[in-house]
């Protein structure tokens, strides 16, 4: 990562561990509360169906919205396109909220013998179905402080947001998961408002220029990202609902376990796309040759970073899940599942990093069908497995079969970039470099491995000196082994 990246990286660690500190309190509270129960199943469930609304312009906004600022000039036509670009999303989400409160609101009214969990779903959704309009319209005011190289204020909006809407949970003698839904979907107006005082005069109003060129040609860019994000979601919600029939309280499971793992994608993962796709965009925009080694530069930092947190989990996450959840409705038992699933979740977490760089490479070339295709043979392929295994493997096909597509994905869509720009790794530095990571992380878990069971302090300070003693134990083994590519990174930084 270059210096002048780096301040900026710190800054937007700092605020994103902030805010799932406060995340975490909120969950905690929720697990003490209503435990694995149907509340939960209930919660989770319509924020998997809502937030599915959103995430078919959410990808629109990342892959195709953001190379266009960072390429644009500032012409009537092109800021036109923007506006009713814009403008275009924030109708067709709305659209879809209101088809999605209407038919709720429906079924409620005219169905009978709805069971008490399917009526709380419902119910949920209704009030989580506004929430994702504000959703899209944060994401799009995200975008245009990032093109402006200010990736902090995004950050603060969403502290505050966390901040607000934990505060009934943690406050309230008898909660409701009626109510927390309610304050999750206020959460969201708060940050779109931070954002909108925050874009004052560099931003997009309300426009419909229907027969603007440029629009057009970003309508055509967007087809093939919202196709891929409607099958996609069509996956989600089949592997989420199918795990909702196999077991009560396996959705809640899948919800704590996620929070954690989610963690991980929000430090490192999800900070350093944010920071370097712009960039990235620009670079290939320019030469391609140095793209590459962008591209493969910040693969291998991310998952340097990844996988010993993912190790890590494996071998001290039950810790960690207990310190977090468990108290109240809870219990031991809760905690070792919870454990399990987040466990064999994690193993995908490499995959996806591998992946979503090969496909913002693909985006930053200004390609949003190849991705589209290749996901959508994966999602097939995921939905095929699942219908194939589970009945043989249960829910741990459900968790596995995941990750594996992360990785098939990954190695078919990296074969076909290299396919359209020429070999990207010709000395195999990724694999190479991919050894040393998994190697140097699984010393690091067979260390705490066997010191864990010798510490006799409390959870709290034994997960504290285990996480100290695997930072020193895995620091060390990349000092001693990836030094030559830590000082090519010094010197590409320093060039740059």
């Amino acid at each position: 990562m270059t210096s002048k990246l780096i301040k900026p990286f710190l800054l937007m660690i700092l605020l994103t561990i902030a805010t799932q500190f406060v995340g975490l309190i909120k969950n905690a509270f929720i697990a003490k509360i209503f435990g694995m129960g149907a509340e939960v199943d209930a919660y989770n469930l319509a924020n998997t169906y809502t937030v599915s609304i959103t995430n078919l312009a959410i990808p629109a906004i990342i892959t195709v919205l953001i190379p266009f600022l960072t390429k644009r000039g500032d012409s009537v036509a092109e800021r036109a396109a923007i506006n009713t670009y814009v403008s275009f999303l924030l109708l067709g989400i709305a659209v879809a909220v209101g088809i999605s409160i209407g038919s709720v609101s429906w079924i409620l009214k005219n169905q009978s013998g709805l069971s008490e969990t399917l009526t709380l779903t419902l119910s949920v959704i209704m009030i989580l179905s506004v929430a994702q309009i504000y959703r899209v319209l944060t994401t799009v005011l995200t975008a245009f402080r990032q093109v402006k190289n200010d990736f902090l204020t995004a950050k603060i909006a969403t502290f505050c947001s966390t901040i607000f809407s934990g505060v009934y949970i943690v406050t309230a003698k008898n909660p409701s998961i009626l109510l927390v839904s309610l304050f999750l979907t206020i959460s969201f107006m708060v940050e779109a408002t931070i954002l909108l005082i925050k874009n004052r005069g560099f931003s997009f109003r309300i426009q419909f220029k229907w027969g603007n060129r440029i629009f057009h040609k970003l309508v055509r860019q967007t087809g093939p990202v919202v196709f891929n994000s409607i099958v996609f979601q069509i996956s989600l919600l089949f592997s989420t609902t199918l795990a909702s029939f196999l077991g009560q309280g396996y959705v809640a499971t899948l919800g704590y376990a996620n929070q954690i793992l989610s963690i991980i994608q929000a430090l490192v993962l999800v900070n350093i796309l944010t920071l370097v796709y712009p960039s990235m965009s620009r670079v290939f925009a320019k030469t391609v040759e140095v793209g590459k080694e962008l591209f493969i530069k910040y693969t291998i930092v991310t998952n340097m970073l990844v996988i010993p947190l993912v190790v890590g989990i494996m071998t001290i996450g039950d810790l960690l899940t207990a310190l977090l959840f468990e108290r109240g409705a809870f219990t031991a038992a809760d905690t070792q599942q919870v454990t399990l699933f987040m466990t064999m979740l994690g193993i995908g977490l490499p995959g996806l990093v591998l992946r979503d760089f090969i496909y913002r490479v693909y985006f930053s070339l200004g390609d949003t069908k190849m991705p589209s295709r290749i996901s959508i043979f994966t999602i097939f392929g995921n939905v095929l497995l699942l219908l194939a295994l589970t009945p043989i493997f249960n829910i741990y096909a459900v968790l596995v079969i995941p990750g594996f597509m992360n990785f098939a994905s990954a190695w078919f869509a990296y074969r076909l970039l290299e396919k359209r720009i020429g070999r990207i790794d010709g000395q195999h530095r990724l694999i190479k470099q991919h050894l040393l990571i998994v190697f140097n992380a699984s010393v690091m878990g067979i260390v705490l491995y066997y010191v864990k069971p010798e510490l006799s302090f409390s959870p709290l300070v034994a997960f504290l000196l285990l996480v100290g003693i695997g930072i020193v134990v895995y620091g060390v083994l990349v000092a001693l082994t990836q030094r030559s590519f830590i000082r090519t990174l010094r010197m590409k930084g320093a060039s740059e």
